[in-house]
């Protein structure tokens, strides 16, 4: 534990202190010579406004990834809450609440909600949420934030170079990058009854995204050709959803009907970036720096529509019957871009539609049926429907393989391939009360998918759940549940996709990209078991113990590689202590274990794809242990006379540790270097009533993130011969935040 968290812990130990005796006899908050007031009953103080400062002691970009608290210094912190009622005997039914937080911070929300009661409401929300991803980032392009990117004057390579070896200037050409995203976001929310019967409600919801995200991006095609970078992308999109409803509701019938309409468009329709390499003896010969340019199409507008309606009926007051249904349309016209950016390239036919006219439909269909047949005996019957129809058009494309060389042949171009799928699922539930203090369930359920353009055609899924509750005391209660699936798949053509994506007659049968061998695992066959249980304890109002604990493992068909087996564990202990009124001790531990073995087959060629000394093995493990402990004293000395103060204790450690061990049958291998995230967070806070109407409140919290990423640390951004890379390193932070508010209730 460093040095701040001991701090902080001795802070709380000297604030606790008085404390220590709450569990003797006599009460220790009770001051000699001070005689017991007899309190009146007040009126209840709704509105308060709440002013004063942050205090972070360092800069830490990712500390604040949410919240905006970045950089060294004192931010304003402007809380407020106004609450208008009327009183309970005035007869007025209007009611109305505006409230704000963290007004001062880039992470500000302001709430307002007005209220007829039974009659009509209004809500109006306003957020902002940034996004803080890379802050040490660094990269040789100019023009950040746009759709052009062009390296820095002087930029120089040495010659006959094609790597990031070559960049002879690079470090003097680094600029800092951050990358991070701020989302705005407005809610409008207004409900209406129309009758007795009948109701209307409307959301609307409009919301702008701005900033910068990374990308890869390349030229080349294939083999050992391609050179990458990543780049900062710019962000610059809005959204507007509209949700409308008609609802109408009686005691037997319960119905609606209404449409949901959401558009996406985005500002920046590509990104163009200059060539940062010298050329590859594989490219064209006009294709390197400084003349050649990339570009590459970035999130497309987009719409879609949907129509929806739901009804349920109660046939009895132990039998219902409930269905919803929604039938959309996803849209999106915007022009494709041509083949390439360099006019030097050759180009013999055009991009063969004006824009890519994709459409996809959709239909969402759900049916309940719920009944107690018998007085101790319940059921429950779903089936469920989905249905994703893409009727966006196939064309052929003969492309040109990453702005670096002319463009293919007619023959050898790859055609669309526009996904769909049909999904249905059933399950039957019935539950059965042994006695007053036991309930068991179980049942069946079923599944069935079929795709287009996939390597399996389609597969289905038997389940069998059970699960039993028991309240064997009135202190004690036990639930567990167990669910067993198994999953069949049709014939896995491994090839299907590729051939498909060619014209016919151009490829053979038997070509394959990926291994025959290999499986998706959300196509094959696979068999899982799942675990749940949870037991609580209360021997008295004073403590409540908790277990939970789950697994599920997954096994999947032997023979084949990708995923061969998937474990899940997890367990959680949880303690409150409430020893007296205003007192508490919150604790939990949480262990989580996540397994996986894969496998595959290095190749190059068909000679090697059935060479099994070729095979590899992968193994990995992710352990996170989770500890908390709180301590909070409320409401010290109110009955006494006091003005009365709180204060409170908070201590967090997550501890994530992951390894990755690679092994082969005869190819050179290693384990790959272990992962690790320490997470700490202790905090101490306190808060102390200053007359009837104010209190001040203090805070302090010491935050420590430590992380190892082989993928980041001493990783340079010409580390790697083919990749030009951002030279980030993993997020680590260790700061204090201090906290001051003074609160004003009127």
């Amino acid at each position: 534990m460093n040095g701040l968290v001991r701090q902080c812990l001795g802070i709380v130990m000297i604030l606790a202190l008085p404390f220590s005796c709450w569990a003797q006899d006599e009460d220790p908050f009770a001051l000699e010579g001070v005689e017991e007031e007899v309190t009146q009953e007040q009126p209840v103080i709704e509105d308060e406004v709440t002013v004063g400062a942050y205090y972070l002691d360092d800069d830490a970009f990712r500390y604040g990834k949410y919240t905006g608290l970045t950089d060294e210094g004192v931010e304003p912190l402007i809380d407020f809450r106004i609450d208008e009622r009327p009183q309970w005997d005035s007869g007025d039914t209007r009611r109305w609440h505006l409230e704000g937080w963290r007004l001062g911070l880039d992470s500000r929300r302001l709430e307002y909600a007005w209220q007829d009661q039974g009659v009509q409401a209004f809500s109006a929300e306003y957020r902002q949420i940034p996004n803080n991803r890379i802050g040490d980032g660094v990269t040789p392009y100019r023009g950040v934030g746009g759709d052009t990117l062009a390296l820095a004057p002087g930029w120089a390579i040495e010659p006959g170079s094609s790597s990031t070896e070559g960049f002879i200037n690079l470090s003097p050409s680094l600029a800092k990058l951050e990358v991070d995203t701020e989302r705005k976001r407005l809610d409008l929310a207004y409900e209406r009854k129309l009758g007795k019967a009948w109701g209307f409600n409307i959301d609307y919801k409009h919301e702008t995204k701005d900033g910068t995200r990374t990308i890869g991006a390349l030229f080349g095609y294939n083999g050992g050709n391609p050179r990458s970078v990543i780049l900062p992308a710019p962000v610059d999109y809005v959204y507007d959803n509209v949700e409308a409803m008609f609802t109408f509701g009686t005691a037997r019938l319960q119905a609606g009907f209404g449409v949901y309409l959401s558009f996406f468009s985005n500002d920046e329709t590509a990104l163009i970036w200059q060539n940062a390499y010298g050329r590859q003896s594989q490219w064209d010969e006009s294709v390197h720096y400084p003349d050649a340019q990339g570009r590459l199409a970035l999130e497309p507008d987009n719409s879609y529509r949907q129509f929806k309606g739901y009804a349920g009926f109660n046939f009895s007051p132990t039998t219902r019957l409930t269905a919803d249904l929604a039938i959309g349309t996803m849209e999106q016209d915007e022009p494709l871009l041509s083949y390439t950016i360099n006019p030097q390239l050759e180009v013999h036919t055009p991009v063969p539609l004006a824009n890519a006219d994709a459409q996809i439909d959709t239909t969402l269909l759900n049916v309940r049926f719920t009944a107690q047949p018998l007085r101790r005996l319940g059921l429950a019957v779903n089936w469920n429907y989905d249905d994703r129809d893409n009727q966006t058009p196939r064309a052929v494309y003969p492309y040109i393989g990453g702005d670096s060389q002319d463009q293919r042949p007619y023959e050898e171009g790859r055609i669309n391939l526009p996904y769909s799928y049909e999904r249905s699922k059933a399950d039957a539930i019935a539950t059965l009360r042994l006695g007053g203090r036991a309930r068991i369930k179980g049942g069946v359920e079923y599944s069935d998918i079929s795709r287009e353009y996939s390597e399996v055609a389609g597969a289905d899924e038997w389940a069998w759940v059970g699960g039993i509750r028991i309240n064997p005391f009135e202190t004690t209660s036990f639930s567990f549940d167990v669910r067993s699936s198994s999953r069949d798949v049709d014939a896995y053509v491994d090839n299907l996709p590729l051939i498909e994506s060619h014209l016919p007659g151009t490829l053979e049968e038997d070509e394959f990209e990926n291994h025959p061998l290999l499986r998706k695992y959300f196509l094959t066959g696979r068999d899982r078991d799942e675990y749940r249980l949870r037991v609580d304890f209360y021997p008295n109002p004073q403590v409540n113990l908790g277990l939970s604990a789950s697994r599920f493992d997954d096994d999947y068909d032997d023979g084949f590689f990708g995923l061969n087996e998937a474990e899940v564990s997890a367990v959680s202990f949880d303690v409150g202590w409430y020893p007296r009124e205003h007192v508490s001790l919150l604790a939990y531990y949480t262990m989580e274990e996540y397994d996986a073995s894969q496998s595959s087959r290095s190749f190059g060629n068909a000679a090697a794809a059935a060479d099994p000394e070729r095979d590899w093995f992968a193994d990995s493990s992710d352990d996170v242990d989770t500890w908390n402990l709180s301590l909070t004293f409320s409401e010290i000395g109110a009955d006494r006379g006091w003005k009365g103060f709180e204060i409170g204790f908070d201590y967090t450690l997550s501890d994530v540790s992951s390894l990755i061990d690679v092994t082969a049958t005869t190819l050179e291998t290693a384990p790959l270097p272990e992962l690790n995230t320490d997470m700490s967070s202790v905090s101490a806070w306190a808060r102390f009533n200053v007359g009837e109407h104010a209190s001040v409140r203090m805070a302090l919290e010491a935050s420590d993130l430590e992380t190892t990423d082989f993928a980041l640390d001493d990783v340079d951004p010409d580390t790697l011969s083919n990749v030009l890379l951002l030279g980030n390193t993993a997020a680590n932070y260790d700061v204090i935040l201090v906290t001051a508010a003074f609160t004003y209730r009127f």
